[in-house]
């Protein structure tokens, strides 16, 4: 007989508005590439043409590239401000969803998403903060467990689970 560990939680809209804030905050940022693409662009061909017409064209063509990431970077911030922005009424449910854990990974059952899984492997870190558990992977994705709103199941046993299975211990960042 194989057991699974599993929990279930109802996200509120409470609970998605303090997801939606830590979404801004741990949404994965690509700003330091961004800018040392654009001063790459900038200096290399000042260090490679030395002082000659040439690279002052170069550099000039490439200064565009500069402005062209620099957009890029304010896109971005844009982009990541435009989308957890959002404010929801505290009482509103907006969905449930059921985690559980299986030999080789987390499975995430939703009721407005289709169903996702997620190998140990690919956990990059486990972090409780505002008592929420933000399990994030290596390819960017990111699973918010707001211990709050848990309906069913054991979060502090569940947690312990997905760090040793993992091989990640638990931060908390306060």
């Amino acid at each position: 007989m194989q057991y699974t560990l599993q929990i279930s939680y109802t996200i509120t809209g409470k609970a998605q508005n303090r997801i939606n804030a830590l979404m801004a905050k741990y949404s994965p940022k690509h700003t330091a590439v961004i800018w040392i693409a654009s001063l790459s662009c900038l200096c290399v061909p000042l260090l490679v043409f030395k002082n000659n017409l040439s690279s002052i064209m170069l550099s000039g063509l490439f200064g565009s590239a500069f402005i062209t990431f620099w957009i890029l970077n304010l896109g971005l911030r844009y982009a990541v401000h435009k989308r957890f922005s959002l404010h929801y009424q505290p009482e509103l449910e907006l969905e449930t969803r059921i985690l559980q854990l299986e030999d080789t990974g987390i499975r995430i059952d939703s009721s407005l998403l289709k169903p996702a899984f997620r190998p140990y492997r690919q956990i990059k870190a486990i972090v409780v903060e505002d008592n929420i558990i933000i399990i994030s992977g290596k390819n960017g994705w990111i699973e918010m467990i707001p211990r709050d709103c848990i309906i069913e199941g054991n979060s502090g046993f569940l947690l312990e689970q997905i760090s040793q299975k993992s091989g990640k211990s638990t931060k908390n960042p306060n």
